[in-house]
């Protein structure tokens, strides 16, 4: 039997490097293809720059060397980029983290069942945990430069600690099910959050781990938890269920949730896990949003758009949206200078600059 042909989908750039004009906003179609987004509490409506615009006002330095440009002098893979060699299906990287000793290299865990140290020319360097089964995979991951330490976990709830020579300190099951994130504290890095499809957060003291039960505190969850980040200053946790809510917790009381920010982002087996982080530099929570019909406040037609949200009230600040590449934004991450956020959706990424904003 011949294979049947998937549907013509939509031709999307690989990177899309363009914010929306300023113009005069229209009525959402039906189709979903005009922009509109809105701030919390006022009628007014914003376009996709309205984030670098805030920011502006804010005095922001003026930015070092754009990705932008970046990606524009590599042509996005038509100039020699690195190539690496790849596992195929069933093998993707969970998580990857840049090596801040050497950033020729980076640390990666994947679903083939390692977590190992890896250059851009395709060599394993290091391989730092490896399950020999196919049973057993590594979700997470975490490294502290200064500490010279790797933290790992994998779905069945065991984390691992090991130094970056590759020994291993430590080996516990820390959660009952899947570790799906793992966080040391960018302030104090023997601080260490693990979320888990358990429901649950912990918070640990890696200098007073002695068994799965010394945690300095559990954080139970309605939903399975996709994330806990900590921010920028190490003050606040943000973790990111799967299905509705984000919650913000503070160093003052990590035992009970800062804030609440109802939010559309539930989860199935083939998306990648949406997880909100913050902005580098300012009080900014991003997530990319998927319309929920359920969503108590859900708008027919609703935008699948990367929303902004105030860490410290979880007012709605903005909305970015490219009618070009309506898909799903599971990731977002900016540059150390929070002036350029790159988003994942899918086989694309699509990359906002600040500079850009300021062109129009």
């Amino acid at each position: 039997m011949a294979p049947r042909k998937r549907p013509e989908a939509q031709k999307t750039p690989s990177a899309v490097m363009r914010l929306r004009s300023k113009s005069s906003p229209q009525e959402l179609e039906p189709e979903a293809k005009k922009l509109r987004v809105k701030g919390s509490g006022s009628s007014r409506r914003y376009d996709s720059g309205c984030l670098w615009a805030g920011l502006a006002s804010l005095q922001v330095p003026p930015p070092c060397s754009s990705i932008v440009r970046a990606l524009h002098q590599h042509k996005l893979g038509k100039a020699a980029w690195p190539s690496l060699q790849q596992i195929g299906a069933g093998g993707s990287i969970t998580a990857l983290k840049f090596n801040l000793l050497n950033t020729n290299q980076f640390f990666a865990s994947s679903m083939e069942g390692t977590t190992r140290l890896q250059d851009f020319k395709g060599n394993t360097l290091r391989v730092f945990t490896s399950s020999d089964t196919c049973n057993v995979w590594f979700c997470s991951l975490d490294v502290s430069a200064n500490s010279r330490v790797v933290v790992t976990g994998d779905n069945v709830g065991h984390v691992i600690l090991l130094n970056t020579d590759g020994k291993e300190l430590w080996n516990l099951r820390m959660h009952k099910k899947k570790v799906t994130h793992l966080a040391l504290n960018p302030c104090c890095d023997w601080l260490l959050a693990t979320a888990s499809v358990d429901q649950t957060v912990k918070i640990w003291d890696l200098r007073q781990i002695r068994g799965k039960a010394s945690f300095l505190y559990s954080l139970p969850h309605r939903h399975p938890v996709n994330s806990a980040c900590f921010s920028p200053d190490g003050a606040r946790l943000l973790t990111t269920d799967q299905k509705s809510e984000i919650r913000v917790y503070s160093a003052s009381q990590w035992d009970h949730p800062l804030g609440l920010i109802p939010h559309p982002h539930r989860h199935f087996q083939h998306l990648t896990p949406i997880k909100a982080t913050w902005h580098p530099r300012y009080n900014l929570i991003v997530v990319g949003r998927y319309p929920d019909p359920n969503f108590k406040s859900c708008a027919p037609y609703e935008l699948r758009t990367i929303d902004v949200f105030d860490g410290s009230s979880g007012k709605m600040m903005c909305q970015l949206y490219d009618p070009e590449s309506s898909g799903i934004i599971s990731l977002n991450e900016f540059n150390p200078m929070g002036d350029t956020l790159a988003s994942a959706m899918g086989y694309h990424i699509l990359v906002w600059s600040q500079e850009e904003a300021d062109e129009k």
